[in-house]
């Protein structure tokens, strides 16, 4: 009875404490996920321009059709649409862009949301709102579960810029459906932060992804686990051989995971400097269907600062057996030999001069049986920064783990000299 009694206190205070926490936690993202306001097409544009700084603005399901720009800047402000899917709320624009400025220290969010351009203007553009002749910075922007369409027209379906320097972008888990551009990056801006490109199907008349011309990356640019079809280049991070200008330069450049199929073989070109470092590896190059072509300027990126393949090993399943060895990528004109049966070329794969990717893969099989997290690596954590109160349930996720772990070190201190106090009390 008295060693029940024991630990009756102490466990009853630590379950308190556990449900304070969690209704804390409960009614924190309740309160991020409820709706400052509710928007029908009717009262769209003008819902939009007076919605008030760090509100969750909700779009019930519908079309809503705009014939001019659809404005928010200078704000903190969450866009979603309350539809079950994304194509439960369109919004047709007949006549100008979806347009996002945050101020330096404030973030937007487009989540849940149908968006097409009808005409050669981007559906999505991030522009700088500063007074003219100055550059200001502007902050950041979170696209999420989204169809961005610029089919219409020849036109790009989501641009950052041109000539804009921002905190911070990523594109995320998206439909991008465009007739020339799907996603560029500039020209002439710069990202402070990073730039992330993640978890998206890309279809495009030209250029799948395109950093630049002469765009900066201070941190970090990810292009990660996206489906992507175009026409000419399926990822180009800097200018053309054939522009001038000096090539920009980028702190961190990982493309991982992608699936990329360009018409023309050009599947992806990299000109532009590297400063620490670029992995580019576990990626399906398909090309044309039958040559896969990488254009990567030796002249701008090290050898010892670029690795074609995983920076570990990793286990993975082939033809019934298990192997643990590093891995590369997947190109369609070099699948073979494979004498061992271990899935890997026998023979270096040259990409361009002394680039050269030691361990690609004969199968791209390999890699549906690894998991999300081999697949990437930073050293560091990438996040994106909100702005003026808004958090994302992560960061909240965070703090409570935090939290809870003093308090249980707190209780266990606090009840050592309790329990032996009961003990001696028995006796």
């Amino acid at each position: 009875m008295y060693k029940g009694s024991t630990y009756l206190i102490p466990t009853s205070l630590l379950l308190l404490l556990l449900s304070s926490f969690y209704t804390l936690y409960t009614v924190y993202s309740e309160s991020t996920n409820t709706c400052t306001l509710k928007l029908v097409p009717g009262n769209f544009t003008s819902g939009i321009t007076g919605a008030p700084n760090d509100s969750v603005v909700c779009l019930l399901p519908g079309v809503y059709s705009v014939n001019g720009d659809v404005n928010i800047a200078n704000k903190s402000l969450i866009l979603q649409g309350l539809g079950s899917s994304a194509s439960d709320v369109k919004i047709m624009l007949s006549g100008g862009s979806f347009k996002l400025a945050p101020s330096e220290n404030d973030t937007i969010v487009l989540r849940n949301m149908y968006i097409e351009s009808l005409t050669k203007n981007p559906a999505i553009q991030i522009y700088w709102s500063g007074r003219k002749g100055v550059r200001y910075d502007i902050g950041s922007v979170l696209l999420e579960n989204l169809v961005v369409n610029a089919t219409q027209a020849i036109a790009t379906s989501v641009q950052v810029g041109p000539d804009v320097k921002l905190r911070s972008f990523e594109l995320r888990g998206s439909l991008v459906l465009a007739g020339e551009t799907g996603v560029q990056i500039g020209p002439n801006s710069t990202a402070t932060g990073v730039i992330i490109i993640k978890d998206n199907t890309i279809h495009a008349g030209k250029i799948g992804i395109q950093v630049g011309p002469d765009t900066q990356v201070a941190e970090y640019l990810e292009i990660s686990h996206n489906n992507i079809e175009a026409s000419v280049i399926g990822i180009q991070i800097g200018p053309s051989r054939e522009n001038a200008k000096a090539p920009p330069a980028i702190g961190k450049l990982v493309v991982v995971g992608n699936k990329v199929i360009s018409n023309s073989s050009n599947v992806l070109e990299v000109r532009s400097i590297v400063k620490e470092y670029a992995y580019i590896y576990l990626n399906i190059f398909m090309g044309d269907g039958s040559k896969a072509s990488l254009k990567i300027d030796p002249d701008l990126i090290p050898v010892d600062k670029i690795v074609f393949n995983t920076p570990e090993k990793v286990t993975y399943f082939y033809n019934g057996r298990m192997f643990t060895n590093y891995l590369g990528n997947y190109y369609v004109d070099w699948v073979k030999p494979d004498n061992d049966g271990d899935g890997i070329v026998d023979y270096p794969r040259e990409i361009v001069g002394v680039y050269r990717d030691s361990y690609s893969l004969a199968d791209p099989s390999i890699l549906h049986y690894l998991t999300q997290t081999q697949l990437e690596k930073p050293d560091e954590e990438i996040y994106i920064a909100m702005g003026s109160g808004i958090l994302t349930d992560l960061t909240i996720q965070s703090y409570i783990v935090l939290a809870l772990a003093i308090i249980l070190l707190m209780v266990a201190s606090m009840f050592k000299p309790v329990k032996t106090t009961l003990q001696q009390a028995c006796f």
